[in-house]
């Protein structure tokens, strides 16, 4: 059974050789005998075969030839016969490369047939046993050749069996070696030669199979025909290097998985190595189990587009359904109708339609025609056109404008903002501008800008929305004009705040009353407004305004608004205008209509009232009853009305005339007397009682209603008119003043006589006993005391010179000694007092350095030490100096004497005139007439000059008056600007001051005039009057000293007045200090330590109210003073002489209180001026404290404005950030889908590069063909080559794809860098908000450069998801674009075949660009180059147009070619 390479064949024959032999052998046990060699001397008869025939090359090489070399039948025995099995054929030289002659030597038989025997003729005799006598016999049969082993094995071996086989090498196997082992099937089995092992190669399986057959078509595609089998984890393919169908497998993963596309939703059950599956029109998802976007109910043939209508929808709907998604005021299926109570379907209005105003009485609208357009602007082209600036508390400012820019702006001087102002022609009704433009033109001088939540204010209606500058999609205000828009809407997507509905928004609009826009936002900036306008509508022709209503109102009322009620209908609510409901009218059945507006009834049948719901006046009656006899005319007097009782029905008289009461008027009414009906006799009129105003006109039975006596007199009095007091009052009971009216008696028990407590009536004098005064005789007279003893009042007994007054205490007689006097009866001086006179004791007030002890003499000089003068001891002696260093008193140097002598001489004259002074003094010279009223005179003059002081005085008390109400306004207007505080109190402060100065000018003026008080007293004391003779009635001097005595003691009191006063308001001006100091300390407590100090304000402007009251009571008393002295000179000229010693004694009394208080005022002004002095530095501090609270007042304020706006800010960047969220993840889904078909056009790009082999194996053919075309048809080869000339157009098409390739791989590259860095952006945008969230967290002040930001994010989001999907467009043509080249370059039947091995090159290359460059990761990137590829797709649009135009040529020539060719040379010679 081994079959071996047979060389040759020898036999050797015993007997003559046959006539006819054959040598046949076969190459398997079981096979066919196949003839070798033919022997005979009749080839043709006998074997049907030439003789000596021979084989040509080319021609058969395993034939059977026949020849009569070896069939003679000499020799008679031994002759040899031997066959070559290479001899004669011609491929012998070419063994290894002739497969024919490599099976023809392949024998593992041989057979030789013997024909026909040689004889010497004896058949011809037919003798039998001669016959018998010839035979064949072979000695020697010999066969050369070798194992075959098919050059694979050098030896055979046998097996265990004793089977002879191969040793087989090069990874073959089997007997001859003529099969590969298994796995080792990746080129086909051949030969060894000398040249070539051929050894057989393995399988590429890449590691899932171990199992491969060959494939010769797979070989001819691709040199490998190793094609592997049974490939596990689900991969397939030839070379395991694929999933198998219907799975995937990712980038790092070992094993394919299954698809699991929906066979409903994907195209094929395929999928790309994503497991994304390609996916029917309107299908999405990675399984296509869903429907994208748009589409809804997934079948068989995808998922059909949503019918929404654009203006109403979101152009989504619901996947299941189909049931569109409408806008939020949208409804229906397919979104195409409003909601009920909106209308205007808009594609432009995010909300799909405008809510219906109607007044909010109506529901259904629709719009209405026959409106137009209209513009209100301010293009601010010749002035600033009535727009005015305004400050955050309402006060206004000036607005600039510049003829150059034609704008209008705004400078601040601080941080607090401005704002714009429109004019009248932007406010009032606007609601026809709902859900409408408000545009402007705005820029600021800088950068720095902080937007606050409040940059665009509407406020009407008592409504105020607010909204920031760069809300609905507006820019960041910078140093150039931007245009800025506000839709005038309530949708949450145009944040107005605070959050209003459709109604409220409405209601603002129809009533606008401003519109405010900040202008500046830091202190010292600038704002600039420019082409503010506003969309608004009118009636007229124009552009049709389809946002304007007409409302289908309901029952009861009309307009186009439903503003209006309707005839028989009246507004519920006046007040509140069109916005009130109307209802029906109700007026009862006595009129048919009412007053629209008013809903007052035109009412009949003597009815009145809004609804005529009672009788008019003069009538009584039940006007609800409906009937025309309702009312009937009241049984009374003429002006009288009347009611009738429900249970009764009685009917009352209830207005009677004036004084009358009754059921039919017929009485006197209560404080009135009369018979108005002559009832008792004859007729009388009421009339008022007269009681003199003594009575109670709240009580009830003041007086008899018949006979006008009074019965309850109060006030003290008695008597039918109460015209008298009762008894033990006294007083005018007639007086109009209750106050002046009867008092009570109230006589002392101590001092009248036996206890009587009975007065005058007139006076109220009671009965006094001796020495006992006033009215009630409840006190002694001047100079008695010791009243409780009921005998009458002692005297008091006092020094005359030594007391004040000659009074002394009312109880123990303790005289009221002048200062520095002492003793019951005021009679000596105290210790270290001097000068015992009518002005007390002086203190001797010796210096302690100079003087020897602290007692003086009589005359008050102190007893000095060597070297000092003076009557104090003060001083040092003439030419003697003090020097603090050296104790004493030291001698000045001798030229001082000349000085010393000119002041001797001065003094000497002043000694003379104190001589003459003192003269005047002792009364020892007679005074004449004359000489008295010069000096009355003089002292008129000087009161006369106090008066007009006074005056002045009170003219300068007035005007601080009107300072102090300045101050209070200033507090009143500034009460929540705790900014300003520092203009006010320094306001205040110099207010403050003008007031002491005032109340120094009051002092001034009391002391002047107490200073010509003295004089006067001076005067009169040295006049020498006779006392008169023997009267001992107290003379008119006398009783001109009391009440000069009187008037100083008011003085005094006045002057104590005015002295605590000031101390009140030094004390109040310390209050207020310290209440500022608390204010600046605590910021929280500032509005109630403001109320604190408006309250002390307050209170000091009280006391300054009290001390210009006092003035004015100073100067009355002044002035009165002025008039009785004017009184007493006019009468001094009949004043008879008086004693002149007493009158010294109380006039040197009147000068000592006139020193003393002297002396307190003094004293009371050096404390005002220490206080003053004290309260410069106190308001200095205050000043600087007040500088500080500004400070940090402005730092607080400017944080919380900020703190506002990044609250509202940071809300809508959250939302923002949120719907950025959601469209990232609707990207994310979208780019793995495209993804996913990138994948997809990539597998099938692969698909159509491995047809490549296939495809140039087809070109090979079709150039053949075209070479025997060229041949057959002389008169076609003008055709042929105009088919060449479209191959090589083709080829230069390819070349261009080869390009287009390149150049998609530098755009995916650059692609790749630009998503990069958009990655970067998008990184950087996350690492700012963060930094936005910790911002927040601190300050809650940088939120609105984040929400830019997160928008700016949202904004690249959305065009990167538009590019994506454009790239995904763009490649998916491309790709197609490129399969249909190919098909269509494999139908081309006569190219050139250089030209089109070198496209298939080209083609090779690109695929291993394609395939380095990564091309499924970086298409994902190729949003940034799809408008490239849509104009290169376009191109190659246009190339394949060409050559399918150029392909129908072909096919036109192919068609005219004939079926067979006739004459055809051979393409290859021998």
């Amino acid at each position: 059974g081994k079959a071996f390479d047979i060389t040759y064949v020898r036999l050797k024959f015993h007997t003559s050789r046959p006539e006819s032999f054959a040598i046949y052998k076969r190459s398997s046990e079981d096979g066919p005998w196949v003839p070798y060699q033919y022997y005979s001397g009749s080839c043709e008869k006998t074997y049907q075969k030439v003789n000596r025939a021979f084989i040509r090359t080319g021609g058969d090489e395993q034939q059977a030839l026949c020849t009569d070399d070896f069939s003679d039948i000499s020799p008679l025995t031994g002759g040899n016969v031997a066959f070559s099995t290479l001899e004669g054929r011609p491929s012998a030289y070419n063994f290894d490369h002739s497969p024919v002659l490599q099976d023809w030597v392949t024998a593992t038989d041989i057979k030789v047939t013997l024909n026909r025997l040689n004889t010497f003729g004896d058949e011809v005799f037919n003798d039998p046993k001669v016959l018998k006598s010839y035979y064949y016999a072979i000695s020697d049969f010999a066969v050369g050749g070798r194992c075959k082993c098919n050059g694979h094995a050098s030896e055979c071996v046998k097996t265990p069996a004793g089977q002879l086989v191969c040793n087989c090498k090069h990874n073959t196997e089997g007997a001859d070696c003529s099969v590969c082992k298994p796995f080792y099937n990746d080129r086909p089995w051949r030969r060894a030669t000398a040249d070539n092992a051929n050894e057989c190669l393995a399988c590429q399986c890449n590691g899932k199979s171990s199992e491969c057959y060959f494939d010769p078509e797979l070989y001819r595609a691709t040199g490998h025909g190793g094609h592997c089998s049974g490939c596990h984890d689900n991969f397939d393919g030839p070379q395991c290097e694929r999933c198998r169908e219907h799975h995937y497998r990712e980038e790092s993963a070992t094993r394919c998985l299954p698809c699991g596309c929906s066979s409903t939703g994907s195209l094929s059950p395929q999928c790309d190595p994503r497991g994304m599956c390609v996916c029917k029109p309107g299908v999405t998802g990675e399984k296509c189990d869903r429907c994208q976007p748009g589409y809804h109910s997934l079948t068989e043939a995808g998922c059909r587009p949503c019918s929404c209508s654009p203006s109403g929808s979101t152009q989504e709907c619901d996947v299941h359904t189909g049931q569109c998604r409408c806008k939020d005021n949208v409804e229906g299926f397919s979104c195409d109708r409003c909601k009920l109570g909106f209308f205007n379907l808009d594609s432009s209005n995010p909300q799909g339609c405008t809510a219906c105003f109607c007044f909010q009485h109506s529901s259904v609208c629709e719009r209405a025609e026959g409106f137009s357009l209209h513009t209100i602007t301010s293009s601010f082209n010749t002035g600033d056109e009535a727009w005015t600036g305004q400050q955050r508390d309402g006060s206004s400012v000036p607005v600039q404008w510049t003829s150059a820019e034609q704008q209008i702006s705004l400078i601040s001087d601080n941080y607090l903002p401005l704002y714009f102002v429109a004019p009248e022609k932007f406010l009032g009704n606007q609601i026809l501008s709902y859900a409408q433009n408000l545009t402007m033109r705005f820029r600021v001088d800088r950068r720095d800008t902080r937007l606050s939540a409040e940059d665009l204010v509407l406020e009407g209606a008592g409504l105020r929305v607010a909204v920031p500058l760069i809300a609905q999609g507006n820019a960041y205000p910078n140093e150039n004009m931007q245009t800025y828009v506000f839709r005038l809407h309530d949708s949450t997507d145009y944040p107005w705040r605070p959050t209003v509905s459709h109604s409220d928004f409405q209601k603002l609009l129809h009533n606008l009353t401003a519109i405010k826009v900040r202008g500046t936002y830091s202190e010292k900036s600038a704002g600039y407004l420019d082409d503010v306008s506003m969309v608004t509508a009118r009636r007229g022709h124009g552009d049709p305004a389809h946002w304007v209503e007409r409302c289908t109102c309901p029952q009861g009322y009309q307009g186009q608004h439903c503003e209006q009620c309707t005839l028989g209908y009246r507004r519920s609510h006046p007040e509140l205008g069109a916005f009130s409901s109307c209802e029906p009218c109700n007026c009862n059945g006595h009129s048919e209509s009412c007053g629209p507006e008013s809903g007052a009834c035109d009412c009949q049948h003597d009815t009145a009232g809004l609804s005529c719901e009672r009788c008019k006046e003069g009538f009584y009656g039940d006007a609800t009853q409906g009937t025309p006899e309702d009312c009937h005319p009241c049984p009374c007097p003429v002006g009288a009305t009347c009611a009738l009782v429900p249970k009764t029905r009685e009917v009352v008289c209830t207005n009677c005339p004036a004084g009358t009461t009754g059921k039919r008027c017929e009485l006197c009414d209560d404080g009135f007397f009369g018979d108005p009906l002559g009832q008792s006799g004859p007729v009388r009129t009421c009339r008022v009682c007269k009681c003199s105003d003594n009575i109670d006109p709240n009580a009830v039975g003041n007086c008899n209603r018949e006979t006008g006596e009074c019965l309850k007199c109060i006030y003290n009095t008695d008597g039918f008119f109460c015209d008298r007091c009762r008894e033990g009052f006294y007083g005018n009971a007639l007086s109009t003043d209750p106050t002046h009216k009867c008092k009570a008696c109230s006589c002392s028990v101590f001092g009248t006589v036996a206890g009587a407590s009975g007065c005058s009536q007139v006076t109220g004098q009671c009965q006094c006993l001796p020495n006992v005064a006033q009215r009630d005789c409840s006190v002694c007279e001047p100079g008695f005391f010791n009243i409780q003893s009921s005998k009458g009042c002692e005297r008091c007994n006092c020094n005359p010179i030594g007391s004040t007054d000659g009074q002394c205490d009312i109880i123990t007689g303790q005289c009221e000694c002048q200062p520095g006097v002492s003793g019951l009866h005021c009679d000596r001086c105290e210790v270290n007092f001097f000068g015992f006179s009518s002005s007390g004791c002086k203190p001797c007030d010796c210096d302690p350095e100079g003087a020897a002890s602290g007692q003086c003499r009589e005359d008050g000089r102190c007893e000095c030490r060597p070297g000092f003068v003076g009557s104090r001891c003060d001083m040092c002696e003439e030419n003697y100096f003090y020097n603090r260093t050296v104790p004493g008193c030291q001698q000045c140097p001798s030229c001082y004497s000349l000085v010393r002598d000119k002041v001797n001489q001065q003094r000497q004259k002043l000694h003379d005139l104190q001589t003459l002074i003192d003269n005047l003094g002792s009364g020892q010279e007679t005074v004449t007439d004359a000489a008295f009223e010069d000096r009355l005179k003089e002292a008129e003059r000087a009161i006369l000059e106090l008066l007009e002081e006074a005056e002045t005085s009170r003219d300068v008390d007035r005007g601080l008056l009107e300072r102090l109400n300045a101050i209070n306004g200033t507090l009143t207007t500034q009460w929540n600007r705790l900014q300003n505080i520092r203009s006010t109190v320094e306001e205040s402060s110099v207010q403050a001051d003008r007031a002491r100065n005032r109340v120094r000018d009051a002092e001034d003026l009391i002391d002047r005039a107490r200073r010509e008080l003295d004089k006067a007293k001076d005067a009169v004391g040295k006049v020498d009057i006779k006392p008169p003779g023997g009267s001992s009635e107290p003379n008119n001097m006398t009783l001109l000293a009391e009440e000069a005595r009187r008037l100083a003691e008011k003085h005094r009191l006045d002057a104590d007045q005015i002295e605590r006063i000031s101390r009140d308001a030094n004390d109040t001006s310390t209050r207020a200090y310290n209440l500022l100091l608390k204010t600046l300390d605590a910021e929280s407590r500032t509005n109630q330590e403001v109320d604190e100090l408006n309250k002390r304000y307050n209170e000091a402007k009280e006391l300054a109210k009290n001390l210009e009251k006092q003035a004015v009571k100073v100067q009355a008393e002044a002035e009165e003073a002025g008039n009785r002295a004017m009184k007493i000179y006019a009468n001094l000229t009949g004043l008879p002489s008086f004693d002149t010693a007493a009158l010294e004694e109380e006039a040197g009394k009147i000068k000592k209180e006139a020193s003393d208080l002297d002396k307190l005022i003094d004293k009371t002004e050096r404390e005002y001026d220490d206080l003053r002095d004290d309260l410069k530095a106190k308001e200095q501090e205050v000043r600087k404290l007040l500088e500080k609270g500004k400070s940090e007042q402005q730092t607080a304020d400017q944080l919380l404005a900020r703190a506002d706006a990044a609250k509202a800010l940071a809300e809508q960047a959250a939302k923002k950030g949120q719907s950025t969220f959601r469209e990232a993840e609707d990207i994310l889904d979208d780019l793995r889908d495209f993804d996913q078909r990138v994948n997809d056009n990539k597998t099938a790009a692969e698909e159509a590069m491995k047809k490549i082999p296939a495809i140039n194996a087809t070109i090979m053919a079709a150039n053949q063909k075209t070479r025997q075309a060229e041949a057959a048809l002389g008169n076609a080869t003008a055709d042929a080559r105009e088919a060449k000339n479209k191959a090589e157009e083709a080829e230069r098409i390819a070349s261009n794809v080869q390009k287009g390739s390149a150049q998609t791989k530098a755009d995916a590259e650059k692609a790749f860098q630009d998503a990069n860095k958009l990655d970067d952006e998008v990184d950087d945008m996350l690492e700012q908000l963060s930094s936005a969230e910790q911002e927040l967290a601190r300050k809650k002040a940088e939120a609105d450069q984040d929400m830019m930001m997160a928008g700016m994010a949202s904004s690249n989001a959305k065009e990167a998801e538009d590019n994506a999907r454009k790239a995904k467009g763009a490649v998916r043509m491309v790709l197609s674009t490129i399969a249909a080249l190919l098909d269509q370059l494999g139908n081309i039947d006569k190219v050139d075949l250089s030209k089109l091995n070198q496209i298939d090159e080209s083609l090779k290359r690109a695929k291993g660009k394609m395939a380095d460059s990564e091309l499924d990761r970086k298409l994902a990137e190729l949003n940034d180059v799809a408008r490239t590829q849509e104009s290169m797709i376009n191109d190659y649009d246009r190339q394949i147009r060409e050559i399918r135009a150029d392909i129908g040529n072909l096919n036109d020539i192919k068609n005219t070619l004939p079926e067979g060719c006739f004459n055809t040379p051979s393409l290859e010679r021998p």
